[in-house]
Protein backbone atom coordinates (compact mmCIF):
# COMPACT_ATOMS: atom_id res chain seq x y z
CA UNK A 1 0.00 0.00 0.00
CA UNK A 2 1.08 3.59 -0.96
CA UNK A 3 2.99 5.25 2.37
CA UNK A 4 0.40 8.39 2.11
CA UNK A 5 -2.90 5.85 2.53
CA UNK A 6 -1.30 2.88 4.78
CA UNK A 7 -3.77 2.26 8.15
CA UNK A 8 -3.33 5.18 10.79
CA UNK A 9 -5.94 3.36 13.13
CA UNK A 10 -6.56 -0.29 13.62
CA UNK A 11 -8.66 -1.54 15.66
CA UNK A 12 -9.12 -5.27 16.08
CA UNK A 13 -11.73 -7.24 17.96
CA UNK A 14 -12.98 -4.64 20.02
CA UNK A 15 -15.71 -4.70 22.55
CA UNK A 16 -16.53 -2.10 25.18
CA UNK A 17 -18.97 -2.31 28.66
CA UNK A 18 -20.47 0.17 30.51
CA UNK A 19 -20.58 -2.10 33.52
CA UNK A 20 -22.10 -5.20 32.32
CA UNK A 21 -23.86 -3.60 29.40
CA UNK A 22 -22.05 -4.08 26.37
CA UNK A 23 -22.34 -1.47 23.82
CA UNK A 24 -19.67 -2.30 21.36
CA UNK A 25 -19.29 -5.68 19.74
CA UNK A 26 -16.67 -7.16 18.18
CA UNK A 27 -15.61 -4.03 16.08
CA UNK A 28 -13.06 -4.53 13.35
CA UNK A 29 -12.29 -1.50 11.57
CA UNK A 30 -9.15 -0.01 9.72
CA UNK A 31 -8.49 3.77 8.92
CA UNK A 32 -5.89 4.79 6.28
CA UNK A 33 -4.12 8.07 6.54
CA UNK A 34 -4.90 10.60 3.77
CA UNK A 35 -8.41 9.66 3.66
CA UNK A 36 -12.00 11.16 4.86
CA UNK A 37 -13.77 8.77 6.95
CA UNK A 38 -17.38 9.12 8.15
CA UNK A 39 -18.91 7.47 10.92
CA UNK A 40 -22.75 7.21 10.65
CA UNK A 41 -25.39 5.50 12.23
CA UNK A 42 -28.60 6.38 14.39
CA UNK A 43 -28.74 8.04 17.41
CA UNK A 44 -26.87 5.89 20.34
CA UNK A 45 -25.31 2.80 17.63
CA UNK A 46 -22.30 3.82 19.47
CA UNK A 47 -20.46 6.24 17.43
CA UNK A 48 -19.53 8.60 20.32
CA UNK A 49 -18.73 5.67 21.97
CA UNK A 50 -16.04 4.70 19.83
CA UNK A 51 -14.72 7.94 18.79
CA UNK A 52 -14.16 8.30 23.03
CA UNK A 53 -12.45 5.13 22.82
CA UNK A 54 -9.70 6.57 20.29
CA UNK A 55 -8.31 8.80 22.96
CA UNK A 56 -9.44 6.40 25.81
CA UNK A 57 -11.70 9.50 27.27
CA UNK A 58 -13.84 6.64 28.21
CA UNK A 59 -11.34 5.56 31.24
CA UNK A 60 -13.35 8.61 33.06
CA UNK A 61 -16.55 6.39 32.93
CA UNK A 62 -16.63 4.50 35.66
CA UNK A 63 -17.35 0.35 35.06
CA UNK A 64 -16.41 1.07 31.64
CA UNK A 65 -13.83 -0.99 30.23
CA UNK A 66 -12.48 -2.00 26.97
CA UNK A 67 -11.30 -5.58 25.60
CA UNK A 68 -9.50 -5.85 22.11
CA UNK A 69 -7.14 -4.09 20.44
CA UNK A 70 -6.76 -0.37 19.34
CA UNK A 71 -3.84 0.69 17.40
CA UNK A 72 -2.72 4.15 16.27
CA UNK A 73 0.75 4.35 13.97
CA UNK A 74 1.44 0.35 14.96
CA UNK A 75 1.08 1.56 18.93
CA UNK A 76 -1.53 -0.53 21.20
CA UNK A 77 -2.84 3.02 22.67
CA UNK A 78 -4.50 0.36 25.71
CA UNK A 79 -0.99 -0.39 26.79
CA UNK A 80 0.07 0.63 30.64
CA UNK A 81 2.58 2.79 29.47
CA UNK A 82 0.77 4.82 27.06
CA UNK A 83 1.14 8.58 28.13
CA UNK A 84 -2.84 9.04 28.06
CA UNK A 85 -2.28 12.89 27.98
CA UNK A 86 0.28 12.39 25.14
CA UNK A 87 -2.46 10.19 23.22
CA UNK A 88 -4.75 13.11 24.12
CA UNK A 89 -2.93 16.00 22.49
CA UNK A 90 -2.31 13.84 18.97
CA UNK A 91 -5.50 12.50 18.97
CA UNK A 92 -8.39 15.32 19.44
CA UNK A 93 -11.90 15.51 19.83
CA UNK A 94 -14.39 18.17 18.49
CA UNK A 95 -18.40 17.38 19.78
CA UNK A 96 -21.23 18.63 18.38
CA UNK A 97 -22.23 19.84 22.01
CA UNK A 98 -19.56 20.56 24.38
CA UNK A 99 -20.57 18.01 27.13
CA UNK A 100 -18.47 18.20 30.52
CA UNK A 101 -16.89 14.87 31.97
CA UNK A 102 -19.36 13.18 33.87
CA UNK A 103 -17.84 15.09 37.62
CA UNK A 104 -18.26 17.94 39.51
CA UNK A 105 -18.32 21.23 38.31
CA UNK A 106 -14.96 21.70 40.30
CA UNK A 107 -13.81 18.29 38.78
CA UNK A 108 -14.11 19.75 35.19
CA UNK A 109 -12.49 23.08 35.61
CA UNK A 110 -9.63 21.28 37.72
CA UNK A 111 -9.06 18.53 35.07
CA UNK A 112 -7.14 21.04 32.74
CA UNK A 113 -5.16 22.02 35.61
CA UNK A 114 -4.33 18.53 36.43
CA UNK A 115 -3.10 17.75 33.09
CA UNK A 116 -0.86 20.56 32.83
CA UNK A 117 0.68 19.46 36.17
CA UNK A 118 -1.14 21.73 38.35
CA UNK A 119 -1.98 20.26 42.01
CA UNK A 120 -5.67 21.17 43.34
Amino acid sequence: MNELHKEKIEVNNLNFYYGEVKALKDINFHIHGNKVTALIGPSGCGKSTFLRILNRMNELIEDARVEGEVLINGQNIYRSDVDVVELRKKVGMIFQKSNPFPKSIFENVAYGLRVGGFST
